[in-house]
């Protein structure tokens, strides 16, 4: 054996061994401004606007069923995932103003999921989807008051919730759109565009 690998491999077999493994940081689905240990969480921790948009998501969050109103496979966001998203704004070049972005997307998601659950009976449009990972089933579009447009299938669950594409924005929308005409084109951050118009004009 070479001298350096013999060295090198001692170091390197306890290192791996179990009992030396690093536990993975705890889940967090906000940020934590009591022991803030993401650079992201003390940017938000820092600054009362964005602190103040943290408070109001969570609001939002804590006052939603999300897998009752989420169907599985939905084009929309789970929380862990946006906030890991989130605390990438650490990395960006517009530091502060991506996570403001950040926030003001998934506040806009989860208050339009709490205003769509729980009304069955609603004005909404009838529309059919091309090349959608749903099928081309009919669905419902509908975009409340928070800005944020939910698709929802026959059984009244939210199939896909996108917010207004913003192109050269500091913030990617997990699911973003844009109206055409009379119909509307969903861009998801991974994924097939997908163009959903109303039936009559199919």
């Amino acid at each position: 054996m070479k001298p350096l690998l013999a060295a090198v491999l001692p170091a390197f077999l306890f290192c791996g061994a179990p009992g030396a493994a690093v536990p993975p940081p705890p889940e967090q689905f906000a940020a934590n401004c009591e022991s803030p240990t993401y650079a992201s969480d003390m940017l938000v921790c820092g600054d009362t606007t964005l602190r103040a948009l943290d408070a109001r998501m969570r609001d939002a969050w804590r006052g939603l069923d999300f897998a009752a109103a989420v169907a599985p496979g939905a084009w929309v966001e789970g929380q862990q995932d946006w906030f890991k998203r989130r605390s990438m704004c650490a990395f960006s070049e517009r530091h502060t103003e991506c996570p403001q972005d950040a926030y003001l997307e998934r506040i806009a998601v989860l208050e339009a999921l709490r205003r769509v659950a729980p009304r069955p009976a609603r004005q909404d449009t009838a529309a059919v989807c091309s090349v959608a990972p749903w099928g081309d089933a009919g669905v419902r579009l509908q975009i409340p008051s928070t800005g944020a447009l939910a698709i929802e299938d026959g059984d009244a669950r939210v199939i896909a919730a996108a917010t207004p594409l913003r192109p050269g924005g500091a913030w990617t929308p997990y699911v973003g759109f844009r109206v055409e005409g009379a119909s509307v084109r969903l861009a998801p951050i991974n994924g097939p565009i997908v163009v959903c118009s109303p039936r009559e004009q199919r």
